[in-house]
């Protein structure tokens, strides 16, 4: 999970194809699955 928030909003755009301001919820779960991000994008931001 050394990937920030604007490395996993980028990873949405390019690997999904999809907006990551879109309003969705994207999860990104570590190896371990011990670890959680989670993108949510409001209209204050990320």
């Amino acid at each position: 999970m050394r990937s920030g928030f604007p490395a996993l909003a980028a990873k949405v755009q390019t690997a999904l194809e999809d907006n990551p301001l879109g309003g969705d919820v994207f999860i990104f779960r570590g190896r371990r699955g011990d670890l959680v991000k989670i993108l949510w994008a409001t209209d204050d931001g990320l």
